[in-house]
């Protein structure tokens, strides 16, 4: 092998290199953030008009956010209601939260396990 060969390969990897490099970065950044399915309302609306209500997490989305779904029995604590998402801090699954004076202060769009566009409302509040 000769100098002008090995000089013309090496550049040609390092060229490759960072032309990958480059690829892999802005397919990275064309796939949608969690939060970029989060479209926040310019002033937020109260939750039907209620006053205190108890939502069961079943899927954290990131540390500030969960999908959850809202009791729809009290007596037997059946959370088979709304589906929505909630913002707050430190959620885990199955947690129970209680939310006085829940707002409505956007919505969420994801697919859902079988394929299906679901959109829902963002709920905030104090916890």
């Amino acid at each position: 092998m000769n100098l002008k060969s090995f000089i013309i390969g090496m550049l040609s990897g390092i060229a490759l290199t960072i032309v990958g490099v480059i690829l892999l970065a802005y397919i990275g950044g064309q796939q949608e953030t969690k939060n970029d399915a989060i479209q926040f309302l310019e002033h937020p609306v109260s939750y039907e008009d209620k006053k205190v209500t108890s939502f069961q997490v079943f899927q954290v989305i990131d540390k500030n956010t969960a999908l959850a779904n809202e009791i729809s029995d009290k007596e037997y604590k059946w959370f088979n209601g709304n589906t929505v998402v909630l913002v707050g801090d430190d959620f885990y699954s199955n947690q129970v939260i209680t939310v006085k004076r829940p707002q409505r202060v956007g919505t969420y769009s994801y697919t859902n396990n079988a394929g299906m566009p679901m959109t829902v409302p963002v709920i905030k509040g104090e916890i």
